[in-house]
């Protein structure tokens, strides 16, 4: 494969829609370094081909040689997607999801006489709802909510109306 120059990968991202989406980054033998997701491509992927990076990710823009994206209907489906492709190809690059573990759900127990929550790394079909997948920046939110959740919990319990 041959190696675009800063330039044309510049004006290729320039040219990308603002819409959500993958991004795959490929380095100069066709070989997958990178998947990111992009509520906006053109802007995400852009920002790759101007700028000063952090060391790793300068490491990595140095590396590549072109990038092909999937544009999807919604963020959520290009979190599942980007998650889904890391997990085949794992990226040299991708270090947040090259595990098993993916983004955290948030899991309301509603099968025991008080529900409960808990955060698992993926869902099952045990009767329990499921919310999420929470990543990135998302994370902390998950736990704030959570954390304040659990004070309207308690006073529900102390009106015992919390039966299912």
């Amino acid at each position: 494969m041959e190696k675009l120059r800063p330039e044309q990968l510049r004006e290729k991202a320039n040219m990308l829609p603002l819409l959500p989406g993958v991004y795959i980054m490929l380095d100069e033998h066709g070989e997958v370094i990178y998947i990111g997701k992009a509520k906006a491509l053109k802007n995400r992927v852009t920002s790759y081909f101007r700028g000063e990076h952090l060391p790793k990710v300068a490491a990595m823009v140095a590396h590549v040689a072109d990038f092909n994206v999937i544009v999807v209907q919604s963020e959520f489906e290009a979190l599942v997607l980007e998650n889904s492709l890391i997990k085949l190809h794992k990226p040299k690059y991708n270090i947040l999801l090259k595990d098993d573990k993916g983004y955290p759900f948030v899991r309301l127990d509603v099968t025991q006489p008080y529900p409960t929550f808990s955060l698992v790394n993926h869902t099952e079909k045990d009767g329990a709802k499921y919310f999420g997948p929470y990543g990135g920046r998302s994370t902390s939110g998950c736990f704030r909510t959570i954390n304040s959740s659990r004070g309207i919990f308690q006073k529900l319990d102390r009106l015992d109306i919390c039966r299912v």
